[in-house]
């Protein structure tokens, strides 16, 4: 009996801790609208992007900036969160939409 007990608090516990580290694709797309906005220079969206943690490719040769940055979870694979920065067609230096892409996580099993 004491080993069944044991058994289910052991994974009642792993359960919450999996729970607290779900991908929350609202609250992420919430707070990057907050961090970045159409409209504001390209370079000061870089800034603050790379202030959140945001690795960018800062190429000035496409219309896309690519913007990511790992999200950990504890007992699960890791995660990547993207944001791209599209540049605006009627003025370049500025931000003309921004893309909050779906939180990719690398797969445990096949």
């Amino acid at each position: 009996m004491g080993k069944i007990v044991w058994r289910l608090g052991a994974l009642a516990a792993l359960l919450a801790l999996g729970a607290c580290s779900t991908v929350n694709q609202g609250a992420f797309n919430n707070y990057v609208a907050q961090t970045v906005q159409p409209g504001m220079a390209l370079d000061e969206a870089l800034v603050r992007m790379r202030a959140e943690g945001f690795s960018c490719n800062a190429s000035t040769a496409g219309s896309v900036t690519v913007c990511t940055r790992p999200f950990e979870r504890m007992l699960r694979t890791d995660c990547v969160e993207r944001v791209d920065l599209v540049r605006s067609v009627n003025a370049p230096k500025l931000v003309g939409k921004v893309d909050a892409l779906e939180t990719r996580c690398a797969k445990l099993w096949n």
